[in-house]
Formats: structure tokens, sequence, C-alpha cells
């Protein structure tokens, strides 16, 4: 009986798929029975900072928990909130597009969700999945960080009528503003936007008006503060076709993209003498919203953003 040749046995056929090595928790320490999760549901996730500036958070705190990224499929969602409670997981963020969609898999929502329409952390708390908005709060916390603005009696242009520019307008309603002014594309939407607010909050005038140079320029001429909530910006030299040049010296033109650092509307009110804020800040301080209601702990700011600019240079952010 002759043998047979190693070179005619067939091998089997094991397919090649590129699976990365972890050797250790993305917060650098290592995971055991008894570490935490916390983690960010959307898709597409590859882009986000936020487990680099959690992570950094916790091991700096020496914290027993990681922060990890899932790709959720609108499809999926359902079960995605299920597994926080049969995971125990301590909490997660909830990024686009799944902000609204959601609050129905939740089993109670915080007043300001109500009145915002989104959701962007939850906590689990002895089983109980509580949605939160954080993002507005997240927002007026890195202007006055940053800038030292004080919203209270002044004057806001807002440009744009989403879910962002709905966080944000009821972070600054509470800090009694004089009036807070929404410009959008489509009128209809930025009317509907205001009537949600003009009961809620009394003593300030809201208005509506459609994002045209004119329209602006004349609410332009005494306004404090310029907020731009759309997503133009986010390609390299996009920007909103707006006259920056009629609002006074004394206007912080705001934008809330992040990812470029400093935008083309940015760059323009800086030539101009205009203070800017961009929106690295509003990302930042939201997550330590977040971390707080998650864990009772203040985090410490100058880590997450140390963090997140490390990421942003090494490609996150898109």
């Amino acid at each position: 009986m002759n043998p047979v040749r190693s070179s005619h046995i067939k091998k089997p056929f094991i397919a090649r798929r590129s699976i990365p090595f972890i050797k250790k928790a993305s917060n650098g320490a290592n995971i055991t029975g008894k570490t935490k999760i916390l983690g960010i549901f959307g898709r597409p996730i590859s882009h986000t900072l936020s487990p680099a500036m959690h992570n950094a958070v916790m091991k700096a705190l020496g914290l027993d928990m990681v922060y990890l990224p899932f790709e959720v499929k609108p499809s999926n969602l359902r079960g995605a909130v299920k597994g926080i409670k049969s995971l125990g997981m301590i909490g997660v963020n909830i990024t686009t597009p799944h902000k609204e969609a959601v609050i129905k898999f939740l089993d109670s929502i915080s007043e300001d969700v109500k009145l915002i329409g989104a959701v962007n952390t939850i906590v689990n708390k002895n089983g109980q999945l509580i949605g939160h908005n954080t993002d507005g709060y997240g927002y007026i916390a890195s202007l006055k960080e940053e800038l030292g603005f004080n919203p209270k009696g002044k004057k806001m242009v807002i440009l744009g009528a989403g879910g962002a520019a709905r966080g944000i307008i009821i972070a600054l309603a509470a800090k009694k503003p004089k009036s807070i002014t929404v410009a959008n594309r489509t009128l209809s939407r930025a009317i509907s936007l205001i009537k949600t607010f003009k009961g809620k909050f009394s003593g300030i005038a809201f208005q509506a008006i459609g994002l045209d140079g004119e329209n602006l320029r004349a609410y332009f001429e005494d306004t404090n503060l310029l907020i731009n909530t759309t997503s133009v910006g986010m390609k390299k030299n996009e920007a909103l076709k707006i006259p920056l040049d009629a609002l006074p010296k004394r206007t912080i033109v705001s934008d809330i993209i992040y990812n470029p650092l400093e935008t083309a509307l940015l760059k323009k009110a800086a030539k101009l003498g205009l203070a800017t804020h961009p929106g690295l800040g509003m990302l930042i301080h939201q997550g330590a919203l977040s971390f707080k209601l998650w864990t009772g702990i203040d985090a410490p700011i100058d880590i997450m953003r140390k963090a997140a600019l490390k990421a942003l240079k090494m490609g996150g952010g898109r």
C-alpha cells in the first residue's frame, strides 16, 4: 500500500476574514468578569470619537468599565435596546439614525426629551431604561467654558430647524435669553419649531424666518450669538451664504460641526474679527454629562478633549 502524499490531501476550506486581535480593552485596562459595559448605538459608527473620550476618562479614574461602539441597523434597534437590560449594561449613547426611533423602546424619558423628541443617552437604572438628551446642555457648557458666554438677556439666531436645533433651543431658553430666531430654508419647519416652545418659555421672543441673506441681514444687526446647526460645512470649503459682515463685532459665531475643527463659516467669521466657537466642545461636554448620568462622577474635560483631538488626528470623526 502506497502512502498518501501530503500534497494530495485536500485541506479544509477556511474563509479568510479580516478579524482584528484585541490584546486588552480599548481603555487600556484588562477586561474581567466584573468589567461594566457602556457603549454607543448608531449606523455608521466607525467614525465616532465617543469611545476614545470615555475610555480615556475611565482609565484616568481607574474605573473597571469599558465603552464600546455598536453598529446597529434600524431593523435591529429593538433587540439592541433589549440587550442593554439583558447584558446588564450601565447605559449607552444613541446617535444617528436612532435618536428619535429609540424612544418607543424605552421605559421612560426626561421632560426635555418630551420637547426635543430625541434621545442621545440611555441610563439603565435598576432595569428601567430612561432616555435623556445632553446635547443642548453640552452646548451651553462649552460656550461657558470656552468663551464665558451667558445667554441671559441676549439675542440668538439659530440656523437650521432639525433635532440639534431643538436641543440647543431648550438649553438656551432655560437661561432666559431676550430672543431666539430660527432661520431655515423651509420656513414652515421653523414656524412649527418655535410653536413648540412659545407656550413653554415665557418672556422670550421666538421668531421664525427664511434662510436667505436679506432676512438674515435684518436680524443680524443686534445679534449676540449666531449658531449653525445645519450639516453645511462638513465638506471642505462648504459654507452657508450668509451676510456675516452685518453682524456686530461683539457677536459670537458658533458651528456645531466638529470635523473639520474650523469650518469655512468660522474661518470667514474670524477674518471679520468675530469670536468663534467650534463644535468639538459641544461633543465633549455632552459626553461628560452622559458620563455623569451613568456614574455620578464629573468627567475631567481636559482628558476628554485631549483624547478627542488625538482621535481626530488619527482619522476619526467622519
